[in-house]
C-alpha cells in the first residue's frame, strides 16, 4: 500500500501542528540492543514505520530521543544502526556527511522525514526551503519547535539527487593556495569611493599569476573580459543554485560552457578592473543571494 507525501501530511496536521517539542529527552546510552533505551527507542521506530505504512495518524507516534556520538561514530553509521533515514537525522540536526560528531549530541526521532527551518542557514536548508516553499506557506505541512528552532516537517520526505550531493559533498576547494584575507563580507568602506559599501564576496591577495583554482565542480556560466568593474572573471555554475564568482583575473583558462572539476585551475590573479592591487575577489551565490564566502570555505 502506498500513499503520497501530501495525505501523510494531511493526517499528520492534527497533531503537529505548531508543536513545541522540550529539549529534555530520553539518552541513549549506546546504540547496542542489548541497551534498555535503545530496544525502547527501535520498537517506537517499528511502530511508527508500520502506522504510516497502513496510512494511520501518526500523530501519537513521533518521539524523540539523544544520543551522544562517539569517536568512530557517523551520521551514516548512526542512521544505519537506528534504521533512521541519514537526511532526516542530518536535517533534524543540521550537519552533513563531513561534520565531526564526536562528542556531539544528536536528535534521534521515531518518523522518518525531512526537518526545513523556518530560516534556512546552510546550502541543504535553503535547496530544501526552495523545493517545499509552495507547500510551507499554504500550510500543507506540519510545524514544530525544537530546542528553540522553528521546522516544517516533511513526513516521509527524502534529499533529491541535488540535495544528496551536497549532503556528501559540502566541502569547497580554496580559490587559492596561498593569500592574505584583506577584505571580509559585509558592509565596508570602499577602497575605490571611500564611501560605504556592501562587499557581496571576500578579497585573498595574492601574487599575480597566482594559479585560481575552482571551488566546487560545475560549468562555467560566463567567462567575461575586460568589465569596468571585474575585470577578466568566471562565474561557475555549481547546481543547486549554487554559483561561485572569481574576479580581477590577469588570465582566463576557462571558456563559457565549459566543464570544470574540483580543484582544477580556472586562471591566475590580477588586477584588471576596479582594482587596488593583485587579488582575487571571490563571491558565493545561492540562488542569487550573496553569502558569506568565509562559512564555506574551511581554512579562512
Amino acid at each position: 500500500m502506498v500513499l503520497n507525501k501530501r495525505l501523510f501530511a494531511v493526517l499528520a496536521a492534527s497533531f503537529f501542528a505548531a508543536v513545541s517539542w522540550a529539549s529534555d529527552y530520553p539518552e541513549i546510552p549506546s546504540l547496542n540492543s542489548r541497551d534498555t533505551v535503545f530496544k525502547q527507542y527501535q520498537k517506537q521506530i517499528e511502530d511508527a514505520n508500520k502506522a504510516m505504512f497502513l496510512g494511520k495518524d501518526i500523530g501519537g507516534y513521533l518521539y524523540f530521543y539523544e544520543y551522544t556520538a562517539g569517536e568512530y561514530d557517523t551520521l551514516i553509521s548512526v542512521a544505519a544502526r537506528c534504521a533512521v533515514r541519514y537526511d532526516t537525522l542530518a536535517t533534524l540536526n543540521g550537519v552533513d556527511s563531513s561534520t565531526p560528531l564526536d562528542g556531539v549530541t544528536l536528535i534521534l526521532p521515531t518518523v522518518n522525514g525531512l526537518f526545513i527551518p523556518y530560516e534556512p542557514e546552510t546550502a541543504i536548508d535553503i535547496l530544501l526551503a526552495k523545493q517545499y516553499s509552495v507547500e510551507c506557506l499554504a500550510g500543507d505541512y506540519p510545524t514544530y519547535t525544537i530546542d528553540g528552532t522553528d521546522f516544517y516537517f516533511i513526513l516521509d520526505g527524502k534529499f533529491s539527487p541535488t540535495e544528496r550531493a551536497y549532503f556528501l559533498d559540502p566541502g569547497l576547494v580554496m580559490p587559492l593556495e596561498e593569500s592574505i584575507l584583506t577584505s571580509s563580507f559585509g558592509m565596508r568602506i570602499s577602497p575605490i569611493s571611500g564611501k560605504w559599501k556592501m562587499h557581496n564576496g571576500i578579497d585573498m591577495a595574492a601574487p599575480t599569476g597566482s594559479s585560481i583554482f575552482a571551488v566546487k565542480s560545475g560549468s562555467v556560466k560566463y567567462a567575461i573580459t575586460l568589465d569596468p568593474t571585474y575585470g577578466n572573471y568566471v562565474i561557475l555554475d555549481h547546481g543547486g543554485g549554487m554559483t561561485s564568482l572569481y574576479a580581477h583575473m590577469s588570465k582566463m583558462l576557462v571558456k563559457t560552457g565549459d566543464s570544470v572539476a574540483a580543484g582544477q585551475v580556472i586562471g591566475r590573479v590580477g588586477t584588471t578592473g576596479l582594482s587596488t592591487g593583485p587579488h582575487l575577489h571571490f563571491e558565493i551565490r545561492l540562488n542569487g543571494q550573496a553569502q558569506d564566502p568565509q562559512k564555506y570555505l574551511q581554512r579562512l
